[in-house]
């Protein structure tokens, strides 16, 4: 009887360790994702392709080494699209730095300090806007004239305590925020084929935080090289007005740059071309008791040097949004593009599920 004792409380002392080691990891670690799932009916002239697919998928690995220190790895799955694993569903980095937590202190709120391979500033500020990242990235991102992380060595700060205003998803800084980064300058998934660094900022503000917290007036810009070893020239600025709330948000946005980040608009002696763009983004919630939300989004990029519009992009979609975020989506989008690298004239209807857990 002893010894049946003696066992009894070894494999409860065993689980309660197990548990309080458990419990420990867990405050210390998270896991935490989205997928896009989706099916794709596709008209190019007479022509049609559909297909069932995964978009896009991110899983995020984080862990607080300490009170200051933050890890996060963000897995990216995606479907190979060229060469010898066409149709592969393969797993690559988008994220994964280390980020260290400032003092607040005067002015700034809830200063950082992040390194390895971290966001950028205007895309990662935008996706926090336009929560519809599943339809398609970011007007820029989508484009190639930035993306949305790379490898680099970035900080960030808000402006005054942080806000107790519902429907804020970028920065909640009472008076706006403001990022900077030094970049390999390609993206997270081009390799660096020169040795110039890309540094790009953004400046948001609030200029009516006491009546229109939603409301912010941005700028943003980024200045370096093409990613190229004929090293062309890349020179970009923009601004945009943003809003937030639980109920509507809204992006209008607007460039002007001599290239791009990946050197894809060079003339053939590989001389930057001068670009120019604009972006409206705008999703509702008609009525308040219905998860019901409304959202489109129209852009064009021209090519100033040639005096022409290189591409065209809209799209207009419904979705129900359950209470996490994650969505069903019924959208249709249409896109032109002439660019020589990627010339394109087709209309897609889709059906995306976004499932975040």
């Amino acid at each position: 009887m002893k010894k049946l004792t003696i066992v009894v409380m070894a494999v409860f002392t065993s689980l309660l360790c197990t548990a309080v080691d458990a419990q420990n990891i867990s405050e210390k670690f998270r896991v935490d994702g989205v997928m896009f799932l989706s099916f794709e009916h596709d008209m190019t002239g007479d022509s049609f392709h559909n297909q069932f697919t995964i978009k896009r998928g991110y899983v995020n690995f984080r862990s607080s080494l300490t009170d200051k220190i933050n890890v996060r790895i963000t897995q990216d799955v995606t479907i190979d699209e060229e060469g010898d694993g066409l149709g592969d569903i393969e797993l690559r980095l988008k994220y994964a730095y280390v980020e260290y937590d400032l003092p607040s202190t005067g002015l700034f709120n809830e200063p950082l300090i992040s390194g390895g391979v971290t966001s950028r500033p205007w895309i990662s500020f935008e996706q926090d806007v336009n929560d519809y990242r599943s339809q398609k990235s970011m007007f820029m991102d989508q484009n190639d004239i930035l993306s949305s992380a790379d490898y680099g060595l970035a900080f960030e700060t808000g402006f005054g305590e942080s806000l107790d205003a519902p429907g804020l998803s970028s920065n909640d800084s009472k008076y706006g925020s403001f990022a900077i980064g030094v970049y390999n300058g390609g993206g997270y998934s081009a390799i660096e084929v020169n040795n110039n660094k890309l540094v790009e900022g953004r400046l948001s503000l609030r200029p009516a935080h006491n009546i229109v917290p939603g409301f912010q007036v941005n700028v943003f810009g980024a200045f370096g090289k093409g990613n190229s070893t004929s090293n062309p020239e890349f020179n970009l600025l923009g601004s945009a007005l943003t809003y937030e709330s639980v109920r509507a948000n809204m992006v209008l946005q607007g460039f002007q740059s001599v290239g791009d980040q990946e050197a894809n608009f060079v003339n053939p002696a590989q001389q930057a071309y001068e670009l120019q763009g604009w972006s409206i983004f705008t999703e509702f919630q008609p009525l308040a008791d219905l998860p019901i939300h409304i959202n489109a989004r129209t852009e064009e990029l021209t090519n100033l040097d040639q005096n022409r519009w290189v591409v065209r992009e809209s799209v207009i979609g419904i979705a129900y949004v359950f209470p996490n975020r994650s969505k069903i989506i019924l959208d249709y989008s249409h896109r032109e593009s002439r660019t020589e690298f990627n010339p394109t004239d087709f209309s897609r209807v889709e059906v995306i599920g976004e499932i975040r857990f």
